[in-house]
C-alpha cells in the first residue's frame, strides 16, 4: 500500500478520532485499507451507512488516538450526495450499529455534481 503523503487518489482528507475501548469503542487498532461504514446523512437517505476506505496518517489508529485520514468513499455515497461535503461537517464511521470513529471533513477533492 501506498505511504499516506504519496496517496493521491483520495475523496476526502479528514480528522479522525478513534474511540476509547471503555466508552464502547473497539478493542483492537485499524489500519491502512480499513472499509468502517461512513455513516453520512444525505437529504432523501436518511442516515445512512455507505461504502469507504480509510488510509491513516501513521498507517494505524488505535483507541483514544487521532489522525489524518485519507476516505475514499464509494460511488453509491458520491452519487446520492452529488458530491457535497462540506468542510467542517461531522461523519462518523461505524462497525454494524457501533460507532468507532468520529470525524471531521477538512478538505474535499470531490467536486460538487448539482452543477
Amino acid at each position: 500500500m501506498q505511504p499516506f503523503e504519496e496517496l493521491t487518489e483520495y475523496d476526502l482528507l479528514t480528522k479522525v478520532i478513534m474511540i476509547k475501548t471503555e466508552y464502547g469503542g473497539r478493542k483492537g487498532a485499524v489500519l491502512d485499507g480499513y472499509r468502517g461504514q461512513f455513516f453520512w446523512h444525505i437529504n432523501d437517505v436518511n442516515c445512512s451507512d455507505w461504502d469507504a476506505v480509510y488510509f491513516f496518517e501513521n498507517g494505524e489508529l488505535k483507541p483514544g488516538e487521532e489522525s489524518l485520514c485519507k476516505v475514499v468513499l464509494g460511488q453509491n455515497v458520491k452519487m446520492y450526495s452529488k458530491g457535497v461535503f462540506p468542510v467542517g461537517c461531522q461523519f462518523c464511521i461505524r462497525e454494524g450499529s457501533k460507532v468507532v470513529l468520529v470525524g471531521v471533513i477538512q478538505k474535499s477533492n470531490l467536486e460538487s455534481l448539482t452543477k
